[in-house]
């Protein structure tokens, strides 16, 4: 993550500052429409929840460990369980001295338990959990994970879309969509993000991002690779963290993905374990 200014952060590009003109938006819709379907769809994204990721998260400098990392040590290998399309996630640490602890949100209530090590995914669901209401760390960082596994799946849902021309990087075309949500300019909780869509793929291979929720001015990059086919979905295997696409630096952090699991039989306590308490976002 970066950070240039104490204003809100605006990433658009100059091509679409003034406005966003009818031919912009059809295009970049055009675009974004081409990419949810080399990823597979949203429809069939839909129907493979549940959903069970296990991961490696690694943080290599030290600075930003102590200053961003959820985890209690590093590397962290867990499993994030989520529902296609939804913010609702339990997030369970496979090894170290922490394994069996998780993290979760259901409803925008952030909560944390234990279950006993290497337990069944009932009795992970079975297990006492104590929610926090106010726990502003683990109700940014589970959202957060759950949204970037699934943004080729989820970005489309934005309303305000703009096609903002081509580039050239490593010698490959990328076609820039901007996406954001209600108006194109920089809103206090609303993010925007610019999309560097492969030309010939129709994978999203970077996504530069506003974090509203960690200051107005700070900004990022999800970098993409290692995509890889299952079950007609096209999934990015390696996902870094770095600050834009062309002047990377060393990456905040790398998600690497080591299972996925579809249509995987989980019961829906698991990711509602207090289903009578819900809250807002803010």
């Amino acid at each position: 993550m970066s950070a240039f200014s104490c204003s809100l952060a605006d990433i658009r590009p100059d091509s679409i500052k003034t406005e966003i003109t009818g031919d912009q938006f059809k295009k970049g819709r055009e675009i974004l429409d081409r990419s949810l379907a080399a990823h597979g769809g949203a429809e069939r994204w839909q129907q493979a929840g549940p959903v069970a990721v296990k991961f490696t998260d690694e943080w290599p400098g030290f600075l930003n460990r102590t200053l961003f990392m959820p985890w209690p040590e590093n590397p962290m290998d867990a499993t994030i369980y989520l529902l296609p399309h939804k913010d609702d996630a339990r997030i369970v640490y496979r090894k170290g001295k922490d394994m069996g602890h998780f993290m979760g949100i259901q409803h925008w209530i952030p909560y944390t338990g234990k279950a006993s090590p290497e337990a069944p995914v009932a009795d992970i669901a079975a297990a006492d959990v104590e929610l926090h209401p106010a726990d502003e760390d683990i109700k940014f960082w589970v959202p957060t994970l759950n949204y970037f596994l699934q943004l080729p799946y989820r970005i489309g849902e934005a309303d305000v879309v703009a096609y903002a021309g081509e580039r050239k990087l490593d010698g490959r075309v990328f076609q820039l969509v901007f996406v954001s949500w209600v108006r194109a300019e920089p809103q206090e909780m609303v993010d925007q993000y610019l999309l560097w869509i492969e030309k010939k793929t129709g994978y999203i291979e970077y996504a530069t991002y506003t974090v509203r929720d960690m200051g107005g001015f700070v900004t990022g990059t999800m970098h993409y690779s290692d995509f890889e086919e299952q079950d007609g979905l096209v999934i990015a295997r390696k996902q870094a963290v770095v600050d834009s696409p062309e002047q990377p630096g060393e990456p905040l952090h790398r998600l690497s993905i080591e299972e996925i699991e579809f249509n995987a039989d989980l019961p829906e306590t698991l990711f509602y374990p207090r289903p009578d308490r819900q809250d807002s976002k803010y």
